[in-house]
C-alpha cells in the first residue's frame, strides 16, 4: 500500500475516534467536529484514483462489520451502536438490523379474506395503482425497508448493509445470499416448464429493474421521474450493487434504498424462455406475455397463487422466504363483491376478517347502534370499539381526495374559474353531513400531518357570492336568459356545462357530487356525473378523457412534487400529471427541492410550492380521510393481535398486519 493510502487510512481512523469521543461533549463542539469531518471527506473524495480504491476497500470492511463490536460509551456505562440507527449518513452502514421478533410460529395458520378492488395489472413499473402496489408489498421486497413504529428509519431488507459516499452520490449495497425468486403458478404447465427451477436473486436483477424504468420505450413515467439524475447502476459481483448519481439529490435516498428487483430471467425472455434481443426488451415490456397471463413473482413473503380479475386474488405464504412472513397461510382478496351493503353483510357473517365501513354504515351501525355486536359509540373514548364482538376504530389514511380539472380544456384554463369552482364546493358541509365527520378539510397537495404542510394556505371556504364574482370577472354571464352561464370561446358561444367522472360503488362520493351539482346550479353551471369501475377509471386517467375527475393520492409524510406537478411529465404516457398542470415557478422550485438536503430549507421551499398550487386550484382539494376500520374481534372467526398495531405503530400505519393471527380456541 503506498504512502498516500496509508496516510488517508490513518486520517479516516482518527476522524472516527474523534467523532466517538466528542459525542460526549457539548452540541457546539460536536457540530464543529462534524463540519470538519465533512470538509475532509469531501477533500478525500477528490483525491487520485488510487485513493478511491482504498475508500472502496474501507467501505467493504465496514460493511462486513455490521454485527461487529459495539462502541462503549462512558456516559451510560453500557454499549450502543453509534452507526446503525436507521438514519442515513456518509461513510458507514447505518441500517437497523432486520427485526423478525413479531413472528410467533404457534400463531401461523389459516386464511384472511378482505375486499379489494381488482387492479388493472400487477406490474408496478407501468401500473401506478395503489392496489397493484399493495399486492407488490406481499410478493416482492426492496433493498431496505421502513419500520411501522418509526417509519422515518431504515432497516435491512434484501440488503444487509449499505455505505453512502461521495456526498450522497454513491451507494454501495451488500445483498443477502441465497434469496430465491418465487416460481410462478404457470411453471406447473408443460409450456412453461423452463420456469420450474430455482433462480437466485442477484445484483443484476436490480440493474435490470432500473434499466427497464429508464428505457424510453417503457411507459414508466411515474417511476422514471425519480431516476432522471442517475449516472450508473452496476453489479461488481452477484452480491454487490453500486448506484451512482450525477449529483446530490434528496429523492435519490428513497429511490435507491427502496429499489426492488425485477426478475430478468422472465422479463428479459420471450414466452419460450429465449432471451429477448436488447432492442426489443423495452417495447415488449409494456404488454409482456407474463403480465398478460396475470402472473407475478418476487422474493417477498407471499407468492401469487391465483388471480382471476374482478373475482379473486390469492397470496400463499412463501416457505422459502428469507425473513419472517405474516402469520396467515393465505390472504384472499375478494374483488367480486363490490356493493358496500353486500360487503358489510359478508363481514357481519364472518366471511371476511377485516373491513372498512362507509360513512353511512358508520352512522347506522355504530352511532345509531343498529348492529349490537359493535360496541356503542363514545365520543370521549377513542378505544370504545374494542369492547364489541365486532371491533371498530377510527383511523387516518395516508392520502387525500380531490376533484381534478382538465387544464387543457378551455373551460378550466382561467384560474378565476377554478377558484370559483372551489368556492362553490361546500367542503365542510360535505364532511359533516355526507361523511359524518370522518375526515378533515384538505388544503393543498401535502398530507396535513406532514412537517412540510403549510398552515398558512388559503382555505377557499364555501362562498357562492365570491364564486359568482370570479366567474363574472372571467367573462361568464347568462346572455340568453336560459339560467346557464355562457361565454364565447374560440369563436363559438359555449354553455358552462361539464361532466365529473368518478369511481362506481361510492355512495359517499355520489351524494357529495349531487350536493355539489345543486350548488353549481345556483351560480349557472350545469354539471353531471358518470361512474366507472376502477379498471375503467384507470384508463380514463391515462387517456385524460375527462372534464373533471374524482381521485385520491396516497403518499407518505415527505414532500416531492416532481411526479404529479412538474410540467415535463404532461405529455408522457401514463403520467401522474394527467390534469396537465404547468407552472414555471413550481418546476423550478421542485427541481431546487430535490437538490436540497437541509430540512428547514426544504420545508420553506415545499411550503412555497404548496402556496402556488393552492392559489392556482388545479384541483378542488377535498378531504384528508379518516375511516372506520372494523375486524372480527370475537366469536368463531376472531382475529388476535390487531390492537397491537393500533396502540404501538405510527398512527398512519396502525392497521398493518405483522401481529395479526387467528385467535386460538
Amino acid at each position: 500500500m503506498n504512502v498516500v493510502k496509508i496516510l488517508a487510512l490513518a486520517l479516516v481512523a482518527m476522524l472516527l475516534v474523534v467523532e466517538i469521543v466528542d459525542r460526549m461533549r457539548l452540541p457546539a463542539q460536536m457540530k464543529m467536529v462534524y463540519d470538519q469531518q465533512e470538509k475532509v471527506a469531501q477533500a478525500l473524495a477528490e483525491q487520485q484514483e488510487a485513493l478511491k480504491d482504498l475508500q472502496h476497500e474501507v467501505a467493504e470492511l465496514k460493511v462486513k462489520g455490521v454485527t461487529g463490536p459495539e462502541v462503549a460509551t462512558a456516559t451510560t456505562g453500557g454499549t450502543v451502536d453509534t452507526f446503525h440507527d436507521g438514519k442515513p449518513k456518509l461513510g458507514a452502514d447505518f441500517l437497523l438490523p432486520y427485526d423478525g421478533t413479531f413472528f410467533h410460529p404457534e400463531w401461523v395458520g389459516g386464511n384472511l379474506t378482505t375486499f379489494e378492488e381488482s387492479p388493472k395489472g400487477l406490474n408496478t413499473i407501468i401500473d401506478n395503482d395503489a392496489t397493484a402496489n399493495d399486492a407488490a408489498n406481499y410478493i416482492n421486497d426492496s433493498l431496505c425497508a421502513h419500520g411501522y413504529v418509526h417509519p422515518e428509519l431504515w432497516t435491512q431488507g434484501l440488503a444487509t448493509a449499505v455505505v453512502i459516499s461521495d456526498d450522497y452520490k454513491v451507494y454501495t449495497f451488500t445483498l443477502r445470499h441465497g434469496v430465491m425468486w418465487q416460481r410462478p403458478a404457470i411453471a406447473a404447465q408443460p409450456e412453461f416448464a423452463w420456469l420450474a427451477k430455482d433462480v437466485e436473486m442477484t445484483a443484476d436483477d436490480f440493474v435490470f429493474a432500473v434499466n427497464i424504468i429508464n428505457n424510453p420505450d417503457v411507459e414508466s413515467s411515474a417511476l422514471r421521474s425519480y431516476y432522471d439524475d442517475l449516472a450508473s447502476i452496476t453489479a461488481p459481483d452477484p452480491y454487490t450493487l453500486r448506484v451512482e448519481w450525477k449529483k446530490k439529490v434528496y429523492t435519490s435516498l428513497d429511490a435507491t434504498l427502496s429499489l426492488s428487483p425485477l426478475p430478468r430471467h422472465i422479463y428479459g425472455a420471450d414466452r419460450a424462455g429465449n432471451p429477448l434481443p436488447a432492442n426489443r426488451v423495452g417495447a415488449e415490456f409494456n404488454k409482456h406475455w407474463f403480465d398478460e397471463l396475470h402472473q407475478s413473482v418476487g422474493v417477498g413473503p407471499y407468492s401469487l397463487d391465483k388471480w382471476e380479475p374482478d373475482n379473486a386474488m390469492i397470496f400463499r405464504r412463501n416457505p422459502a422466504y428469507w425473513g419472517k412472513t405474516y402469520h396467515f397461510d393465505t390472504f384472499t382478496w375478494d374483488g367480486q363483491v363490490k356493493d358496500p351493503a353486500a360487503q358489510l353483510v359478508a363481514f357481519q357473517n364472518g366471511q371476511v376478517g377485516a373491513h372498512g365501513l362507509t360513512p353511512q354504515q358508520f352512522q347506522s351501525d355504530i352511532i345509531d347502534h343498529h348492529e349490537p355486536r359493535f360496541a356503542a359509540y363514545d365520543p370521549n373514548n377513542p378505544k370504545a370499539g374494542r369492547a364489541g364482538e365486532l371491533g371498530w376504530e377510527k383511523v387516518r389514511a395516508r392520502a387525500y381526495s380531490y376533484i381534478g380539472w382538465n387544464l387543457k380544456s378551455p373551460l378550466f384554463s382561467d384560474v378565476r374559474v377554478r377558484q370559483a369552482l372551489t368556492y362553490a364546493f361546500p367542503q365542510q358541509r360535505l364532511i359533516d353531513e355526507v361523511y359524518h365527520g370522518l375526515g378533515r378539510p384538505q388544503r393543498g397537495p401535502i398530507l396535513l400531518d406532514s412537517p412540510y404542510f403549510n398552515p398558512d394556505l388559503p382555505t377557499f371556504a364555501y362562498d357562492l357570492d365570491r364564486a359568482k364574482k370570479l366567474l363574472a370577472d372571467a367573462g361568464w354571464a347568462d346572455t340568453d336568459g336560459d339560467g346557464w352561464l355562457d361565454k364565447v370561446i374560440d369563436g363559438q358561444r359555449r354553455t358552462f356545462r361539464f361532466v365529473i367522472k368518478c369511481n362506481a360503488h361510492s355512495a359517499a362520493w355520489d351524494s357529495a357530487l349531487q350536493i355539489y351539482k345543486q350548488e353549481l346550479r345556483k351560480i349557472g353551471i350545469d354539471m353531471t356525473t358518470q361512474s366507472y369501475e376502477w379498471k375503467e377509471m384507470t384508463q380514463v386517467y391515462e387517456n385524460r378523457d375527462f372534464d373533471g375527475i374524482v381521485g385520491a393520492w396516497q403518499m407518505d409524510l415527505g414532500a416531492d412534487f416532481d411526479q404529479i406537478w412538474h410540467s415535463r411529465h404532461i405529455n408522457e404516457p401514463r403520467s401522474s400529471n394527467f390534469i396537465s398542470f404547468s407552472d414555471p415557478e413550481v418546476d423550478r422550485l421542485s427541481d431546487e427541492l430535490r437538490a436540497t438536503f437541509d430540512l428547514d430549507r426544504r420545508i420553506a421551499i415545499a411550503r412555497r410550492i404548496e402556496m402556488i398550487i393552492q392559489q392556482a386550484q388545479p384541483c378542488t382539494f377535498f378531504r384528508s380521510p379518516e375511516s372506520i376500520f372494523v375486524w372480527q374481534n370475537g366469536g368463531a372467526h376472531a382475529l388476535a393481535g390487531v390492537t397491537i398495531g393500533l396502540d404501538e405503530f405510527n398512527p398512519l400505519y396502525a392497521t398493518e398486519k405483522p401481529f395479526w393471527h387467528l385467535a386460538k380456541p
